[in-house]
C-alpha cells in the first residue's frame, strides 16, 4: 500500500492562489482543473498548518526551482504474493492548474493511477504474456514504471514505453525513466510523444503498433472518451489488451465502452470489456479490462 507525505514544503513564494485564475468560457475541462484547485487548496492548508502527512508516496527530496516546486517521491508497489523496488517519481504539484504555464495536470501523481497500478499488481495474468506495454497520457508515469518494475523483479525482457503530449510533462517523464532506468533491467523502458488527435489523423507515427497491453489512468474527461478508444483501437494488436482507470461518473465513458466494443471489418475488430469498480482513498473509480477480439 502506497503512502503520501511531505506536504509541509508545498508552500513557497511562488505558490499559486486560485484567485488569480477567472474562468472565461466554461468547457469540458472546467470539471478537471476546479479538481485541481481543490487539491492544491488542501496542500496550501496542510502546509500553513504544518501538517505533513497526505494520502501517498514517501518524500526524498523537494525543491523550488525556476519558480515551481520540484517533489521526489518514492512509490512502494506490489502485492501479498511478490515485491518489487519501488519507483521513484519526480512530480512538479503546481502544474494541476491550466494557468501554471507547466504542462497541466501531468505533473502529479492522482489516485486514479494507483488504484491502476494497484490493479496490474493484483491481475498478474494481464502482463503474463506482455512483450510490448504502452502507457498513454502517463503524466507522471507511475503505473508504467510500476509495471517495468514488476516484469523486471521476474526477469522479464519486455518493452515498456510511456506516452503524453506536452512538452514539460514529457522532460518530466524522461526524468522518470532515467531515475528508474537501471533498477527495472532487463526491461527497455522509455518516454516518447503522442499527441492522439496527431496520431489519429496521420500526422506523426505512434512510437510502437502492435501494443500486447495499452495502460492509461485518468485519461478519460470531456471529449476524450471516444479519442482513448479509437488510439486503443489502432494500436492493441489481436489478442491484446487494454486496461484503463477513470473517475466513476465522467464524462466521456459510454462513448468509450461504445467505440471500443464495435467492430470494423475486415480487420478491426473490437474488445470484451470487463469493468471493475473499486474505491481508492475515497475515489470511486472504474477500471476497463479489454481483450480484443
Amino acid at each position: 500500500m502506497c503512502c503520501f507525505s511531505s506536504s509541509s514544503d508545498l508552500a513557497g513564494p511562488n505558490s499559486l492562489h486560485a484567485s488569480y485564475f477567472e474562468p472565461m468560457v466554461r468547457t469540458p475541462e472546467d470539471e478537471e482543473f476546479e479538481e485541481a484547485d481543490g487539491i492544491l487548496a488542501d496542500l496550501r492548508q496542510k502546509a500553513e498548518t504544518g501538517e505533513s502527512d497526505l494520502l501517498w508516496g514517501d518524500c526524498l527530496e523537494r525543491s523550488w526551482h525556476d519558480g515551481m516546486l520540484r517533489v521526489t517521491r518514492s512509490y512502494g508497489l506490489g502485492s501479498s504474493s511478490f515485491s518489487v523496488a519501488p519507483v521513484i517519481i519526480h512530480e512538479f504539484p503546481y502544474s494541476a492548474h491550466p494557468c501554471s504555464g507547466v504542462g497541466g495536470t501531468g505533473g502529479l501523481v492522482w489516485r486514479g493511477a494507483l488504484a491502476l497500478a494497484e490493479l496490474l499488481a493484483e491481475r498478474h495474468e494481464l502482463l503474463a504474456n506482455a512483450e510490448v506495454i504502452l502507457e498513454i497520457g502517463a503524466g507522471c508515469g507511475l503505473p508504467g514504471l510500476a509495471v517495468a518494475a514488476q516484469l523486471a523483479s521476474r526477469g522479464r525482457n519486455a518493452q515498456v514505453i510511456l506516452t503524453d503530449g506536452p512538452e514539460a510533462v514529457l522532460e518530466n517523464l524522461a526524468a522518470n525513466v532515467a531515475a528508474n532506468l537501471e533498477q527495472v533491467k532487463p526491461v527497455m523502458l522509455k518516454a516518447e510523444r503522442l499527441v492522439w488527435e496527431d496520431f489519429l489523423a496521420g500526422r506523426s507515427p505512434a512510437p510502437v503498433e502492435n501494443v500486447d497491453l495499452l495502460i492509461g489512468s485518468d485519461v478519460i474527461w470531456g471529449d476524450r472518451g471516444g479519442l482513448v478508444a479509437e488510439v486503443a483501437m489502432h494500436l492493441v494488436r489481436p489478442g491484446g489488451a487494454l486496461v484503463i482507470s477513470a473517475q466513476k461518473g465522467r464524462e466521456g465513458l459510454d462513448i468509450f465502452q461504445e467505440v471500443l466494443k464495435s467492430a470494423r471489418p475486415p480487420d478491426m475488430n473490437g474488445f470484451n470489456l470487463e469493468v471493475k469498480e473499486v474505491s481508492y482513498q475515497g475515489e470511486d473509480f472504474q477500471i476497463f479490462i479489454g481483450f480484443r477480439i
